[in-house]
């Protein structure tokens, strides 16, 4: 395969995983997501699970599940209930023994006290899967200087293990509803927050919203 035609591949898969992690609520079938790829059925499915390693089903499955756990720690105005239906479960207690096989905690131990290193290590595949097509080289080309108005920007220092970066952001909600910053009310001044974590030389960015939490993450070399 040629250099142009791989690329031109990868970028369908690449606009199925976009699809995919935007519209989590919607039908996310085999059928659905191969038409997006513009693949038969039967191909994608046995190129996706060649290419990202786990199945087009395990796959959402996860997609769902992080999204789920995202809202269990930091959103606690939905239910569990809610919660358990936006993951595509027909009832919360089906949510409650998948979550708890998968984490070691019922959604109401997490929402109370998250394990963020079993948490971690369960969406390990996940993880692997959404980085295989990331490019690890860039050109001069592929840089987009934009110029923003000045913007204050909240941010909080995380420092130790990334893997419990999730504690620093729930600290950082904490203080944002003490100082009555709501997500729907925040002028764009106040919508932002950066957290920081060293470790092994290397410095972890997050940027997040007030919106949603963890929406980009970078990697830059202390």
């Amino acid at each position: 395969m040629s250099k142009a035609a791989l690329e031109r591949y990868q970028a369908r898969m690449q606009r199925v995983l976009d699809h995919i992690d935007q519209h989590l609520e919607r039908d996310l079938g085999l059928a659905a997501l191969s038409a997006i790829a513009a693949f038969s059925m039967h191909h994608f499915h046995r190129q996706f699970t060649a290419t990202f390693g786990l199945s087009v089903h395990r796959y959402v499955q996860l997609a769902r599940m992080k999204r789920a756990s995202y809202r269990l720690a930091f959103r606690d105005d939905q239910t569990v209930t809610d919660i358990a239906m936006d993951a595509d479960y027909d009832a919360p207690d089906a949510f409650a023994r998948a979550f708890r096989q998968r984490f070691g905690q019922s959604p109401s131990e997490f929402r109370k006290s998250p394990d963020w290193k079993p948490w971690l290590a369960a969406f390990d595949p996940l993880t692997k899967a959404r980085t295989t097509l990331m490019k690890t080289r860039y050109s001069a080309d592929d840089v987009t200087i934009v110029e923003v108005p000045a913007t204050k920007v909240a941010v909080m220092a995380h420092r130790g293990d990334p893997a419990l970066i999730g504690e620093t952001i729930r600290r950082f909600i904490a203080w944002r509803k003490a100082a009555g910053l709501s997500p729907r009310t925040a002028p764009p001044s106040t919508s932002f927050i950066a957290i920081r974590t060293q470790r092994r030389r290397r410095t972890f960015i997050w940027t997040c919203a007030l919106r949603r939490i963890v929406l980009s993450r970078r990697t830059t070399t202390a």
